[in-house]
């Protein structure tokens, strides 16, 4: 019966591609000790509890002989992704900024304290992310400058061109639908605003020529992770449809082989030393070690991004309103 309403559970989750249940109940942060939404505890505020990929180019990546460090490479890898957005958008002490999809608010205690923005205003689905990332902007005494509230990117609830620069990071694959977000971004951007992401996509379709058995496969997965079937663009449909909107100066930056290569290394080295960790008789770190060196080995079209969502490409997305 378990194992019956397991499936039942993850089909449910599959069909409804629900940011907030995905968040609120599956995916918690991508830190040491992998916790689940439940399991976090805030205390300073500065505990780390990144959710994205991140940005290995210059991080020491992770491996067979320092996959006992992977919590402290994933986070520095994790915080140069937001880095690179907030140089992207030339973020400045001027700027209004609006987040969209802000787990649980890293990104904006970073951009807070080093690039020192105006304001900061951050909108999320997630109650559970929206709270705890309310107590740590508190806790770290940044509460006068961010603001974090529940609210969809798909219907801001700013009027028109409040911001200069509006973000999401590793997030618009998730909105149901990313070009609803394309179009309210637009909106609430004054002119000259910049537009910032770090998205999810394909270099080109890879879809037409699947077989139906890896299309189902892949629109499960996606769904698990809450990604919908309209969000499934290539890099030009993206440039299209930002265009479209009516965005200008935009542009793709792939930066696909510095993320999805480290990262498949850098998780199966953390879920490694976490199960370690948690069951110390079971799994040891020559175990561990000997996963992550098969996860580093492996070439490009074998990593989970390809075999389970097929998006082969990571980018910088860039635009402009006129």
């Amino acid at each position: 019966m378990f194992n019956v309403m397991q499936v039942a559970r993850q089909l449910k989750s599959a069909v409804l591609a629900d940011p907030e249940r995905f968040y609120s109940n599956e995916t918690g942060a991508w830190v040491t000790g992998l916790p689940k939404p439940q399991d976090i505890q805030v205390v300073t505020g500065r505990e780390p509890f990144w959710i994205n990929l991140g940005y290995w180019r210059d991080v020491e990546r992770v491996d067979e002989t320092n996959c006992e460090r992977v919590g402290e490479l994933f986070m520095d890898a994790q915080a140069q992704m937001a880095h690179l957005l907030a140089r992207t958008a030339r973020l400045s002490e001027h700027d209004s900024v609006l987040d969209c999809g802000f787990g649980y608010a890293d990104q904006d205690i970073l951009w807070a304290e080093e690039y020192r923005p105006a304001r900061i205003i951050g909108i999320n689905v997630t109650p559970n992310q929206v709270r705890i990332g309310q107590e740590r902007v508190k806790l770290t005494g940044l509460d006068t400058v961010v603001r974090l509230e529940l609210g969809s990117a798909t219907r801001i609830p700013y009027g028109s061109g409040e911001f200069d620069v509006a973000f999401a990071l590793e997030s618009a694959m998730h909105f149901r639908t990313r070009g609803d977000f394309l179009r309210e971004a637009f909106r609430v951007l004054r002119p000259g605003g910049r537009l910032v992401m770090a998205d999810m996509c394909q270099k080109t379709d890879r879809e037409s020529g699947s077989g139906l058995r890896r299309r189902l496969r892949h629109r499960y997965w996606r769904g698990r992770m809450a990604f919908p079937e309209a969000n499934v663009w290539t890099t030009q449909r993206y440039l299209t449809e930002l265009r479209e909107v009516g965005f200008q100066k935009v542009r793709l930056e792939s930066i696909a082989s510095d993320v999805y290569p480290a990262v498949n290394t850098a998780l199966a080295a953390l879920r490694g030393m976490t199960a370690a960790e948690r069951k110390p008789g079971d799994i040891t770190v020559a175990k561990v070690r000997e996963d992550v060196r098969r996860a580093r080995q492996m070439e490009f079209e074998q990593l989970q991004w390809l075999t389970l969502f097929n998006c082969d490409e990571y980018a910088i997305v860039h635009a402009e309103k006129p």
